[in-house]
């Protein structure tokens, strides 16, 4: 009998180690050159995906007071500025929708949650 169970332990190791490697979560997501750029200059601040007539953009913005968003298109191309502190702010900037924060540094003045959601900071 210990003999069994022994044998089935030890059968049992490889599918269990198959099935932990086979659950793991890739990431291997759209626009993974644009958002590392984007992340090296907005580690310290925070990253928003949203969508712009149907194409992904990304909304950044610094961990400071009294800075505006910047959008950024799915190249990294900046395609606009969100300053509604420092004069008009672009028209894009009322035109985005289905935002979700996808990176935000941890310690924020916003007082909200760390996010990393493509676990860029690794």
């Amino acid at each position: 009998m210990q003999k069994l169970i022994k044998l089935l332990t030890l059968l049992s190791i490889p599918f269990v180690l198959l099935i932990g490697i086979l659950s793991c979560k890739k990431y291997d997501f759209k626009n993974k050159h644009t958002l590392k750029k984007l992340y090296n200059m907005y580690k310290d601040g925070e990253i928003s995906e949203c969508k712009h007539n149907g194409e992904t953009v990304y909304s950044v913005r610094r961990n400071a007071y009294d800075a505006g968003d910047v959008v950024y298109d799915k190249d990294g191309r900046q395609i606009g500025t969100c300053n509604f502190f420092w004069g008009k702010p672009d028209p894009i900037c009322g035109q985005l929708t289905d935002c979700e924060t996808i990176y935000r540094v941890k310690n924020n003045i916003w007082e909200q949650p760390a996010v990393d959601k493509y676990l860029l900071g690794k």
